[in-house]
């Protein structure tokens, strides 16, 4: 993909350009990708993701220079009346591109420069230099080698908890938010900002309303995850269904010394430092677990004498691998996964466990993925190198996903 600066519409036409505008062409090199083998299509990915980067890195300098001349309300009306994006949208990238052309200038060159995305550039415009978060510099270098959607974590500061402050909480606090609206086919929606404690706690109210509802499906229905989310929120909100979900129970670690008697670096098991008021008001009705023990009838170790990992191994879980090994997500909606198989005479053992969301879960049953170690000595997992081996065809179609991952 090229961008150059004219062509004449006969050229355009036979190498099939797009052209934008009289003296801007953009020109795509298409090809079959029907005769592609597996790698080449990865490298076409890559490529062209590359080159989207750095069109919206473009996009947002001329977008900043725009406001600055007349005014964000002007820029995004041009991508409105012009481009007919939606307002919403226009009024967004405007406000990304603003902020990046002021604040974030080396971020908004490496997304000019394709070496991250516009996912990666909106983490650094919400995250850096803020309480609890690293300097641009050091996320932007993080940015260059992990996922947009683990960023976030990584520019983390990992100082002792009682060394923080809790300017971050108080400021999610302020910003809260919600709001619902109906779209122009009738149909509504719902959007809502929360701080992370209360943001946790809606989280597994519903992934536990979610499981009530799907010990209750057809086995035979269709039911999507996102779906049965829909079903399970409505249920919360309204009360006027028939399921009734257990209380949700949330995760709190803390250090003890025995000496004084006194916790220290209250935490989530994501790593977020509990507010004092907060943690007070939870530990007044609060179950209290050893996380290094089984004194208590709490086996962490099964073996093979039971396949489902045990309540305290998945708090013990929860505690180790803070969410999906995989892509993140909160450890109440994730199962336990055998490392080694159960079928393959894995033992129910903390060391052979892993947290899996439904998603990363079946690209490991379906699809290959590995279970590994990173650097850090944490659990990740990782593309195979031929996810499709012997299928002597260089497209693939799962002929279903398991029915049942419990391995």
């Amino acid at each position: 993909m090229e961008l150059t600066g004219s062509a004449s519409a006969e050229t355009a036409a036979k190498d099939s350009f797009i052209d934008l505008k009289s003296d801007v062409v953009v020109r795509v090199l298409r090809v079959d990708v029907g005769e592609l083998s597996l790698e080449d299509l990865d490298d076409r990915v890559e490529v062209l993701a590359r080159a989207r980067s750095q069109i919206e890195g473009q996009l947002a300098e001329v977008l900043a220079e725009r406001a600055q001349r007349s005014s964000p309300r002007a820029a995004s009306a041009v991508l409105r009346e012009r481009v007919l994006e939606s307002a919403g949208r226009a009024s967004s990238d405007v406000k990304l591109a603003v902020s990046l052309s002021e604040q974030f200038p080396a971020t908004l060159e490496a997304l000019a420069a394709g070496e991250i995305t516009s996912s990666h550039a909106r983490v650094i415009d919400r995250v850096a230099g803020k309480p609890d978060y690293r300097s641009e510099e050091v996320i932007l270098g993080a940015a260059k080698g992990v996922p947009a959607d683990l960023l976030s974590r990584y520019a983390l500061r990992w100082e002792r908890v009682e060394e923080r402050d809790y300017t971050k909480y108080e400021q999610q606090r302020q910003d809260r938010r919600a709001s619902i609206s109906q779209e122009p086919d009738g149909s509504w929606k719902l959007f809502a900002h929360f701080d992370y404690m209360a943001g946790r706690r809606v989280s597994m109210a519903l992934a536990k309303m979610a499981e009530a509802f799907r010990r209750d499906e057809n086995p035979d229905s269709k039911i999507t995850y996102l779906q049965r989310n829909a079903d399970a929120l409505k249920q919360l909100i309204t009360r006027d269904g028939p399921q009734r979900a257990t209380q949700a129970s949330l995760l709190i670690i803390s250090e003890y010394d025995a000496s004084t008697g006194e916790l220290s670096q209250p935490r989530l098991d994501d790593g977020q430092p509990v507010p004092p008021e907060e943690l007070e008001r939870l530990l007044a009705n609060a179950d209290v677990y050893t996380a290094f023990a089984d004194a208590d009838g709490q086996p962490l170790w099964l073996g093979r004498s039971q396949r489902s990992a045990s309540l305290a191994q998945r708090i013990v879980l929860a505690a180790r691998d803070g969410g999906c090994i995989g892509c993140n997500a909160p450890s109440e909606r994730c199962e336990a996964h055998h490392i080694q198989h159960w079928q393959d005479d894995g033992p129910t053992d903390i060391p052979n466990l892993a947290q899996l969301c439904p998603g990363c879960h079946h690209l490991v049953h379906d699809c290959n993925w590995q279970v590994c170690q990173n650097h850090r000595g944490r659990l990740q997992i990782n593309a195979p190198p031929d996810p499709f081996p012997d299928t002597g065809t260089t497209t693939y179609q799962l002929a279903q996903h398991s029915p049942v991952l419990r391995n």
